[in-house]
């Protein structure tokens, strides 16, 4: 499908790859049709405002802020559950939720890319099961099956692949493809939708799986694992001769420019590092977690530790304490930014 009568929504992070993103959003789809949406989470590094507005002026483009008005720690507290590196309710809570509400708002129907026929969720669909366990569920279009017979041979085929070896067989997956995409979401005037990501093919190709999972039924584009291929230091460059300067966090090796280079997906070498680069940062969160623990009357913890087989908690207090004394905690750029793609769907419930 071509960009005529479709929007692209730039889920807008407010680093390099996000900016890089939302330009060629901008440069395929045009501005009209390009939306920016960053997710505050109140927890950012001041630079990464300052960033956010040379971006737009540098893109001449308006970025659409969701702040919800609570920061990573209010929703620890609201929810009486910490953050750690398997779930993370402050990612939840203050970006996928409401950016995921923001589009089911935006674009609430359906509608097929060829005949241009209205479908809605009483009608026929098909799912097969991924890989991973998650599910490709896929609306079917009964006009499409009348005329097109390639389309209903297609069908045909996958419905005999499921019923004789199941919908969780390969064969079923790759079946599903030529019918994937072919009944889309749709604002009320008709127009589809893209939701962009600044992830590339080169090191995000597990990220980007898990975020086309995510995000169904909605179609993901992913401007930076199409040629000229996602580069950083590119980036950086072009930015340095526009006169933008680059967030601050990746000038101290920092992967990312969220949440102030605090995660609580984050492991132990990420953090000592945020101790050593932004000391009075790690020291909040420090104090934060042990008024969380008073608050919760339990010693629970981000971090953890797993010594010969024994899975135990790790304070950010203990954590900086056995820094301090020299212990060395490797630190490879800490990883890649991980808010918008959790392991599944499930995992926030998401459905259609």
């Amino acid at each position: 499908m071509g960009v005529e009568n479709t929007d692209c929504v730039v889920m807008y992070g407010g680093g390099l790859t996000s900016y890089e993103a939302a330009r060629r959003a901008i440069e395929k789809y045009g501005h009209d049709a390009t939306h920016i949406w960053f997710a505050d989470t109140r927890t950012e590094d001041e630079d990464l405002y300052r960033f956010n507005r040379d971006v737009e002026i540098l893109l001449d483009h308006k970025i659409v802020v969701f702040d919800q008005g609570m920061d990573i720690w209010d929703i620890f507290w609201k929810q009486k559950f910490l953050g750690n590196s398997r779930i993370d309710p402050c990612s939840k809570y203050l970006k996928r939720v409401p950016l995921r509400k923001a589009l089911e708002k935006k674009y609430p129907n359906w509608k097929c890319i060829e005949c241009h026929n209205p479908w809605n969720k009483k009608e026929k669909t098909i799912s097969v099961e991924e890989l991973d366990g998650s599910e490709i569920k896929i609306p079917i279009c009964s006009g499409c099956i009348f005329n097109d017979e390639e389309y209903k041979s297609n069908v045909e085929k996958l419905e005999k692949i499921i019923e004789s070896i199941g919908e969780s067989s390969s064969q079923a997956r790759v079946a599903i493809r030529p019918l994937d995409g072919r009944v889309e979401r749709c604002s009320n005037d008709g127009r589809f939708v893209r939701v962009v990501l600044g992830m590339d093919i080169i090191a995000d190709c597990d990220r980007l799986h898990r975020a086309r999972s995510y995000w169904r039924p909605f179609e993901n584009w992913f401007p930076l694992a199409e040629k000229p291929f996602g580069n950083k230091t590119r980036i950086i460059e072009e930015l340095q001769l526009l006169g933008v300067r680059i967030p601050r966090l990746y000038t101290v090796d920092f992967e990312h420019n969220n949440c102030g280079g605090f995660c609580v997906k984050a492991g132990m070498g990420q953090m000592v590092h945020l101790y050593k680069t932004l000391p009075e940062r790690y020291l909040y969160h420090e104090k934060k977690e042990q008024e969380f623990q008073k608050f919760i009357g339990s010693d629970v913890t981000i971090l953890s530790q797993t010594i010969k087989g024994e899975r135990r908690n790790l304070s950010l207090q203990e954590l900086r304490l056995r820094a301090e004394a020299g212990e060395d905690f490797s630190f490879s750029r800490g990883l890649a930014c991980s808010c918008l793609n959790p392991a599944s769907a499930a995992e926030d419930e998401i459905g259609w």
